[in-house]
């Protein structure tokens, strides 16, 4: 029910559906909403992105897929972000799951999409929810690609160069590469 319901609302502003996750292709950005339920079945939550589809190519030297995984997304949050900063998930047996479901994506993941449609707030987002502190490479590069076509080119190379120094692997040899598609001295 929930993910005929969440159809019912997202279909009709221009998401297609893959299993339980939707696409909507804008401009240079696809928005991606996901239905998450637990391993046990019983909970699900909702997570939400935004890909730059020049952001994406810049890190991966090719055009994003067909459809998107929120995973990929060059923002993401969980609903819970989008209210209380707590994870937050619905038991499928309650019963306001699906109007409670329904609800949030449109009050909370709706309006979280709209807002990450320029790179100014992607920026920002991943600056306020403090990406480089939590160390994972992605968003970093993610960081540093936008700084960089946002004019910002010395910060964001100086992301990359420290990404280098920190990371090990094949984080370490994707950030030399972006560094060296964006003309990083």
């Amino acid at each position: 029910m929930v993910i005929e319901q969440l159809d019912c609302l997202l279909k009709p502003l221009g998401f297609s559906r893959q299993k339980a996750t939707w696409n909507r292709r804008t401009n240079f950005v696809i928005d991606v909403v996901d239905v998450q339920v637990s391993k046990s079945g019983d909970v699900i939550t909702i997570n939400a992105g935004v890909l730059d589809m020049d952001v994406y190519a810049k890190l991966w030297d090719g055009e994003p897929p067909e459809f998107v995984e929120q995973p990929t997304c060059t923002v993401c949050a969980r609903i819970g972000e989008l209210f209380d900063g707590r994870d937050r998930w619905w038991k499928l047996s309650g019963d306001r799951v699906v109007v409670d479901v329904v609800d949030a994506v449109g009050t909370r993941v709706l309006p979280f999409l709209e807002r990450m449609h320029t790179r100014k707030a992607m920026e920002q987002w991943l600056t306020d929810t403090e990406v480089t502190r939590k160390k994972y490479p992605q968003p970093i590069i993610y960081l540093a690609i936008l700084k960089y076509l946002l004019g910002e080119v010395a910060q964001g190379c100086e992301l990359l160069a420290e990404l280098q120094r920190k990371s090990i692997g094949a984080w370490r040899s994707r950030a030399a590469e972006v560094a060296a598609r964006l003309r990083c001295t």
